[in-house]
């Protein structure tokens, strides 16, 4: 196993090598490390620790900590290890817990805050839950630090739009110019890139998925591409380029644990491979 020592040498576990070197060099040194440590679980073929945050609502009971059961089981059911992270800690405390982790997923939940994004408050805009707020930009900060892969799924996906430089729609039936498709518990058909690393990993280039959300991505953060649409034109599927970061608008938690569609099993089974993995020879960034 590799190891960084902050105290000025780096080298391998076990193997008696030790890397001496100015402060430059440490730097890039263990730079590299933390750059690459994420990718050589992703590649050591077992079982992923994978971080799904908390998902308390507003006003919710503060004396327990929660996640909807349908997060840690589509992540069992894929073989890998559900670690749910709490609201409460440092951020320096953030950056210990990912450290542990191989893949990071941001659950669902309320409307994300406006301003987040620079905008005005809506007057359909639903409820803002700012404690979570505040909690999961925290935690998505402490990933990037750490360059740890991140799943976003609805709320999630926003998230990581909003986060990277984005903005939504705040409410789809008041202010998105197509009418045609329902997301607000309904299913609706969805079309993904066959190009996709999201299609090539599942399989799926047209499925049937749930939808339960009134918000979407609107403006696309940087770095990032639509590889996935509702047929009214409502961004599903996003995929960044310059990260290891990739976001849905449905929940396929729940259509994995529901039964509903045996295809998306691979979403939570094969998840290496939706963050391309460079012992394999091939680049995390895509091409």
């Amino acid at each position: 196993m590799m190891y960084a020592n902050f105290s000025g040498k780096s080298g391998c576990a076990g193997c008696g090598i030790r890397v001496h070197g100015g402060t430059a060099v440490r730097s890039l040194i263990a730079s590299a490390f933390l750059l690459l440590m994420p990718f050589a679980a992703l590649c050591s073929g077992r079982p992923l620790f994978v971080g799904l945050s908390e998902s308390f609502p507003q006003g919710g009971n503060s004396s327990k900590v929660m996640v909807n059961a349908s997060y840690a089981d589509a992540v069992s059911r894929g073989g890998h290890i559900p670690v749910v992270i709490p609201r409460f800690g440092t951020d320096a405390q953030f950056d210990v817990l990912v450290s542990k982790l191989d893949v990071l997923v941001m659950t669902g939940g309320e409307d994300l805050k406006p301003s987040r994004y620079g905008a005005r408050p809506s007057p359909k805009l639903g409820a803002v839950n700012v404690e979570r707020d505040d909690f999961d930009f925290r935690l998505l900060a402490a990933a990037r630090r750490r360059n740890l892969p991140v799943i976003g799924i609805c709320r999630g996906c926003q998230l990581l739009n909003v986060a990277f430089g984005g903005t939504l729609w705040q409410d789809l039936p008041s202010e998105f110019p197509v009418k045609d498709v329902q997301h607000r518990n309904v299913y609706h058909n969805l079309r993904i890139d066959p190009n996709s690393r999201f299609a090539q990993v599942t399989g799926v280039t047209n499925a049937l998925v749930n939808s339960s959300h009134h918000q979407a991505v609107k403006d696309l953060a940087p770095g990032f591409r639509v590889v996935g649409r509702a047929p009214d034109g409502v961004v599903e599927v996003i995929e960044c380029d310059t990260y290891p970061a990739l976001g849905v608008q449905f929940h396929p938690e729940k259509l994995v644990c529901d039964d509903k569609d045996d295809s998306l099993a691979a979403f939570f089974k094969d998840i290496p491979s939706l963050f391309k993995c460079p012992s394999r020879g091939i680049s995390r960034v895509s091409e």
